[in-house]
């Protein structure tokens, strides 16, 4: 029981959004808002100081870059090579797309706060930082390979320039940068600045999830999208702990990595699968059912890691 007071009150803010949008005390507009101030302010300055904190000797380990980027690659093969050919196209690209995608900051880096502390934060903004990249990168590109069986050179252009415009990848950028400059001890007038900032984004970002969440039929789906849930919560963090266990990273780091893989699909995948001329509204049920059943697989890998 332990496992599971410990992400409660990360579902108790969701069920507070959620609640508040069905009583019309939330507007869309509202909703946008906020996650323009989640997206552009407060998630990069959690991640920005996450990264500076961090024991700098890490970035020079070539293990832990290994551990960091062989999830995804493992993950989208294992995909690859058990469900091919067995959807429609629009549908495996999406599969392909959501195996990978979670949703770490939001719901991630809360609950990893809740269930390790700061350690917990600063080990799984480390991660986020050195994967960000990869993650991006290696779900567009196959889920695009799946959809048209290429890849091409306006899609890898286009993902970078997307990335460029990304705030979390620049703030991911710039700690890694001010960390291999000797300049992560900021000012304090500044560091408090993030801090503040950082403390916003926790309770607000689960209301407004849960604000954004529409469950009208979505039991008579959960079925339709069992293939997403499967990968997604139950061996995409089984693939990490094999791989970070195996090569003999710290506990807190298996812990923290494991938790993070195994977060629900990101809200925003919905945008880049409906883009890209793949099943949207597949996606999007794919991704409000993780969502909901991530209430009784979380706590499952909080107590399997020993964190209970």
């Amino acid at each position: 029981m332990q496992a599971v007071f410990i992400i409660v009150p990360v579902f108790i803010l969701i069920g507070i959004g959620w609640f508040l949008q069905q009583k019309n005390r939330l507007s869309d507009q509202t909703l946008k808002e906020n996650s323009y101030l989640l997206y552009w302010f407060a998630m990069p300055a959690t991640l920005l100081r996450g990264i500076l904190s961090a024991d700098v000797s890490v970035f020079q380990n070539a293990v832990f870059l290994v551990a960091v980027w062989s999830p995804y690659l493992v993950m989208l093969a294992v995909v690859w090579m058990t469900a091919r050919g067995k959807d429609t196209r629009e549908r495996f690209a999406v599969l392909m797309l959501c195996s990978v995608r979670g949703n770490h900051f939001f719901v991630g880096i809360p609950i990893v706060s809740l269930a390790m502390g700061q350690r917990g934060v600063e080990v799984g903004t480390l991660i986020l930082a050195l994967a960000m990249v990869v993650m991006q990168l290696f779900s567009i590109g196959s889920s695009q390979l799946a959809l048209y069986g290429t890849v091409s050179r306006k899609t890898i252009k286009n993902t970078a320039v997307q990335l460029l415009k990304n705030p979390l990848f620049l703030a991911c950028f710039l700690g890694l940068f001010l960390v291999y400059a000797g300049l992560n001890h900021l000012p304090s007038w500044l560091n408090a600045t993030l801090g503040i900032l950082a403390d916003v984004s926790t309770g607000l970002a689960l209301i407004t999830i849960g604000a954004g969440m529409r469950l009208q039929n979505l039991f008579k789906t959960v079925a339709s999208v069992w293939k997403i849930t499967l990968f997604k919560l139950g061996v995409c963090p089984a693939v990490t702990y094999v791989i970070f266990a195996g090569l003999g990273l710290s506990q807190d780091m298996v812990q923290a990595g494991v938790l993070l893989a195994g977060m629900p699909v990101a809200v925003n995948t919905a945008i880049v699968a409906q883009e890209m001329g793949m099943d949207g509204a597949y996606c999007a049920t794919g991704i409000a059912v993780t969502t909901l059943l991530s209430l009784f697989t979380i706590p499952l890998w909080v107590y399997l890691l020993g964190l209970a």
